[in-house]
């Protein structure tokens, strides 16, 4: 059990009130918890974790403990298509052989928890579970090579930073080449390092990059709302509203030029007005 408090006396209260229930064992200050490792700098009021043994065991669980390291976790010039699901009965024969759906279930469990630098790119290789192909399982592959290089990379938060909330809300139009559909992408930063983010394909095909764009902001508005939410029960109130950095300046014109979107995209405006969030151009050469 984790317990987290800035007074060591309520700490303290907690512990005593358990131990008059049930028997305890007081391991001191967490360093390892559900497949975290937790490392301090006191100094610096500064945590840090990482999942080191998660992703070694994945590493060994498909045997690239002696492989090449891989630099990226996705070729930019490779592109993932149904294009490359097996074509012939041998092929799909021969990838029944391979676990795909466990590689990229792995994939996802770090993707998910402290590999915000591996979500697009496992989101991607997720759509083909069903038939994938070859080239889909290498891409998974490489990205078990890339972890090879990464495995002590983790997420640090600096005390020193700061508890104010920020978001980014990014959108590849038409990046899926499949259906042209778009994929969103959205991160939220406190203390100086993630604390949520997504990579998710949109569901309704976008005619142009400022649909995509205000799409992807409106369900990054949402997760910051949420959050803000969440921020107020924990203790760091957010008291101004919160900036989400875009690089789609054609939202600014939403009124005039995007007004055939489906209407619950608009109650981003809303909660500008409300004062909840505020929006910052961003280019994307930054």
């Amino acid at each position: 059990m984790l317990i987290a408090s800035q007074e060591k006396d309520i700490i303290a209260w907690v512990k005593a009130g358990i131990a008059e229930k049930f028997r305890i064992k007081d391991l001191g200050r967490a360093r390892f918890i559900l497949g975290i490792d937790i490392d301090y700098d006191v100094e610096r009021k500064a945590l840090t974790n990482c999942q080191r043994a998660r992703t070694e065991s994945i590493i060994n669980r498909f045997d690239q403990e002696n492989a090449k390291p891989f630099i990226m976790s996705l070729d930019p010039s490779v592109h993932l298509t149904k294009y490359d699901e097996p074509q012939t009965d041998e092929d799909k024969v021969r990838m029944k052989s391979k676990p795909y759906r466990s590689l990229v279930g792995s994939l996802l469990y770090l993707a998910c928890r402290r590999r915000p630098d591996i979500a697009v790119t496992v989101t991607k290789l997720s759509r083909f579970l069903e038939n994938p192909g070859q080239k889909h399982w290498d891409a998974g592959i490489k990205v078990v090579r890339y972890l090879l290089k990464t495995k002590d990379v983790g997420i640090t938060y600096d005390g020193l930073l700061g508890t104010e909330l920020t978001a980014y809300s990014d959108v590849d139009w038409t990046g899926n080449r499949d259906d042209r559909g778009s994929v969103s992408g959205m991160m939220l930063i406190i203390c100086g390092a993630p604390v949520a983010w997504r990579s998710t394909f949109q569901k309704t095909v976008a005619l142009s990059s400022t649909e995509a764009g205000y799409m992807a902001l409106s369900e990054c508005v949402k997760e910051v709302v949420w959050m803000r939410r969440l921020l107020k029960d924990l203790g760091p109130e957010q008291d101004k509203p919160t900036l989400i950095y875009e690089n789609n300046q054609g939202q600014w014109l939403w009124r005039r030029t995007i007004k055939h979107i489906d209407n619950r995209y608009h109650f981003v405006c809303e909660e500008i007005i409300s004062g909840e969030v505020g929006l910052v151009f961003e280019q994307s050469k930054k």
